[in-house]
């Protein structure tokens, strides 16, 4: 996969973690996105508050996230 394939998504906080996802506050709604749709996933913990995460193009449209390039 390009890098191309991805887009930004504006997090407020990440609130919980699992082996293959974070639960993320967007836009006043929680979500899970899967760590293997997140670009540098490893950089990133529970707690971390005003982040842009760059995620596959591909499951930012599936979970109707609001994206900017």
């Amino acid at each position: 996969m390009t890098f191309s394939n991805y887009v930004h998504v504006s997090v407020d906080k990440i609130l919980r973690e699992s082996d293959k996802a974070f639960l993320v506050f967007v836009d006043g709604e929680e979500t899970w996105l899967p760590k293997s749709q997140i670009a540098d996933a490893d950089d990133y913990e529970v707690g971390d508050e005003d982040v842009t995460l760059s995620v596959t193009a591909f499951i930012a449209k599936e979970k109707g996230l609001d994206t900017h390039e």
